[in-house]
């Protein structure tokens, strides 16, 4: 009985290695053949999501690639996403990959800095019918979502985050009494970037409810479980026909292994579940929240759902307007884990 156990074993293995993997590398390259490091590169998202990033050489190398045919999609914020179709055959494939630059798109007066990370001003010019001159806003509160970065603006409205890294960031810069804003910043490589935030007075009801709003992008992020991401205007490809092909390289998605299944859209804060991803054309959108599917924006909170009701909603109710969850604390727990996100929450200017 051991000895045959023992061949039984030998039998398997042998037919696990005639199965045989692979590593697949390569380099990834600007137009001009200049080596383009911190690139993510990943094989077969929707199914393998075998994933990994160049080094300074631009150099990448992924093992354990099975023997087949899959797409690889290249992506880096300031470069067009690349995606093309590999054969593995043998044990070891090598590709080159060459990225095309393009703008990146920003809405804040920015300038470079000599040294890395993130630093600016937060001032307010009053109300924005009756505006005053510049005054600096002592104590505004700046947070970088997706990231373990925050920071409240000094007596004369400066702030610095200089560990903040090279990249595609969205920063949320709030202060009570005034209206938040919510920002794309790129942050060069080895660089850095200074900007001027304004933020007006409010001073009525309709004001303060969208100011809510846009914290609420804040407070669900800090709270909710993963996977779960928030995609910033520089990962959406603009050049894309609607939203679901814009967001197959975003790289807050991919570096994470969220896939999008379609789903639960909110627009502005507002529940939409007329429409789907096919639907939206990418231009205009400064930002997107992705959430997994066994959530829900109820009322103010993350709450869990009933996967029976349409679109995953709450038995007998309605979806409700998003907002902040004010006197809430602590995590929403994970109910189900996965890599799926089909509540998206879309944010225009």
């Amino acid at each position: 009985m051991r000895a045959m156990a023992l061949l039984a074993g030998i039998v398997f293995t042998t037919a696990l290695q005639g199965q045989g993997t692979a590593v697949v590398s390569g380099v990834v390259r600007d137009e001009v053949g200049n080596a383009i490091g911190a690139t993510l590169v990943v094989i077969d998202p929707d199914s393998l999501m075998l994933r990994t990033r160049t080094d300074a050489s631009g150099r990448f190398r992924i093992p354990g690639v099975p023997i087949g045919r899959f797409e690889v999609r290249v992506v880096r914020i300031g470069f067009r996403p690349h995606s093309r179709m590999i054969d593995v055959a043998g044990r070891e494939l090598d590709i080159t990959v060459e990225l095309s630059s393009v703008p990146v798109p920003l809405d804040t007066v920015a300038v470079r800095a000599s040294r890395p990370g993130l630093y600016g001003v937060v001032v307010t010019r009053g109300i924005a019918l009756l505006p005053h001159e510049p005054r600096p806003l002592r104590g505004a509160r700046i947070e970088v979502l997706n990231e373990p970065h925050s920071t409240t603006a000094g007596v004369d409205g400066r702030f610095a985050m200089p560990r903040l890294g090279g990249g595609g960031h969205s920063v949320v810069v709030s202060m009570d009494g005034y209206g938040s804003r919510l920002l794309p910043v790129f942050v060069p490589p080895d660089a850095g970037v200074e900007i001027t935030v304004v933020l007006d007075s409010t001073y009525a009801d309709y004001q303060r409810a969208d100011d809510d709003q846009v914290r609420g992008v804040s407070w669900r992020m800090r709270r909710a479980t993963n996977p779960s991401a928030f995609v910033p205007l520089q990962e959406i490809d603009q050049e894309a026909k609607h939203l679901r092909d814009a967001l197959r390289y975003s790289y807050s998605l991919l570096s994470r292994g969220l896939i999008i299944t379609g789903g639960c859209i909110y627009l502005n804060g507002k529940p939409r579940p007329e429409l789907a991803l096919t639907d939206i054309p990418p231009e205009g959108i400064i930002g997107i929240e992705v959430y997994p599917p066994n959530t829900l924006l109820e009322g103010d909170r993350l709450a869990p759902v009933n996967p029976g009701t349409p679109c995953g909603g709450v038995t007998g109710g309605p979806w409700g307007t998003i907002g902040i969850g004010r006197g809430r604390a602590g995590r929403i727990p994970m109910r189900e884990r996965g890599n799926r996100g089909n509540v998206i929450v879309i944010w225009t200017r």
